[in-house]
């Protein structure tokens, strides 16, 4: 029987090469269990992007059930429709903020839809939207701003109350996380809903960071995060990886970031210009430890859970171990979106 994940890594991807195709109708011939197949993709962002790759495929090969078929067609509209939805409602959001003289700056799928790295804005589909916020006042936040964005996060707009923090990428405070530094080094977007506003993205470097880190919290083999790490590094091919090795070694994230890219290369792939780079960040020991437990999980399904939270530990410095045990102990660890709290279904699902 062809393996439910096998079959996703090939599909999960903008760039569905014939090659891709010919593995999928062949993986095809033996038997599938499609509702594992569709049950995964919705619930891990990325049923609209596989659905149009395996729609993409010659049909007569592939012996898609009827049911199958609709759900993940059903999964692209509701994707379409949600997202369209979402950034007018975020445009409104986006113009408020700028009137309260608050500078946004756009994280993981936001971030990429901006930076052009997501082809179309349908491609994933994702519970709530990140965001990190800066002043342009002086002197501390009013009450009545503290208000909204207290109702932005309850919208699903995710902002910290630390302009300088974001809870999912710092992984509440297990990585040492240099706010002031990405603000310096984002890039300015137009935004269409708020063409006047100041929007701003990472520069491709830390947004390969921060996707990398975001990777560790949902323990490395969450299809979306593997293939944001993937087309991040596809789409800029020029990346400066001195830049981003500087990034990770301030912020002590070497094993972290390491595993990340290993992960998302034994799945998706990567380019093979970025293997040497991403090996270089750690000794030959620890690369050899880590890659074993992505080889592991990659392999054993059946082990997945227990294995990816010790991938995750093995990833981590001392430190860090000590920080994430602290608060997993305290309850804080990890915090959890308004959106996930309120237990919304994404599409598909």
């Amino acid at each position: 029987m062809s393996s439910p994940r096998e079959l996703l890594f090939a599909l999960t991807r903008q760039r569905f090469t014939r090659a891709h195709r010919a593995y999928v109708e062949a993986e095809c011939r033996r038997p599938i269990d499609w509702t594992s197949v569709r049950r995964i993709a919705a619930a891990e962002g990325v049923a609209p992007i596989a659905g149009v790759n395996l729609m993409a495929c010659d049909q007569a090969n592939l012996g898609v059930p009827a049911d199958t078929a609709a759900h993940l067609e059903r999964a692209l509209f509701e994707n379409s429709i949600d997202k369209a939805q979402r950034r007018a409602e975020f445009g409104d959001q986006v113009r408020e903020l700028d009137a309260r003289g608050y500078d946004v700056l756009l994280l993981k799928s936001a971030g990429l839809e901006a930076a052009g790295v997501y082809h179309y804005p349908w491609v994933t589909s994702a519970r709530d939207l990140d965001i990190l916020l800066r002043s342009r006042n002086a002197g501390p936040r009013s009450r009545d701003d503290s208000r909204f964005l207290q109702t932005l996060n309850e919208a699903g707009v995710e902002n910290d109350r630390d302009p300088t923090e974001h809870h999912d990428l710092s992984i509440n405070g297990v990585v040492r996380w240099p706010g002031h530094d990405l603000w310096r080094a984002a890039q300015a977007v137009r935004f269409e809903e708020a063409p006047a506003a100041g929007v701003y993205v990472l520069c491709p470097e830390d947004q390969l960071w921060t996707l990398c880190l975001n990777s560790c919290r949902k323990r490395f083999f969450r299809l979306k995060t593997l293939f944001d790490i993937a087309e991040t590094v596809t789409h800029y091919p020029d990346l400066d990886w001195d830049r981003f090795a500087r990034r990770v070694r301030a912020s002590e994230s070497e094993g972290i970031v390491f595993a990340a890219l290993r992960a998302a290369d034994a799945t998706l792939g990567l380019p093979s210009m970025a293997r040497p780079r991403y090996a270089a960040l750690i000794s030959r020991r620890r690369a050899f430890v880590l890659a074993s437990f992505v080889t592991l999980l990659r392999r054993s399904p059946s082990r997945r859970r227990m294995t990816r939270t010790a991938l995750q530990y093995a990833s981590f410095t001392h430190r860090q171990r000590w920080r994430s045990a602290t608060l997993t102990m305290s309850g804080r660890l990890p915090r959890r979106s308004a959106a996930e709290r309120a237990g919304s279904r994404l599409p598909g699902e």
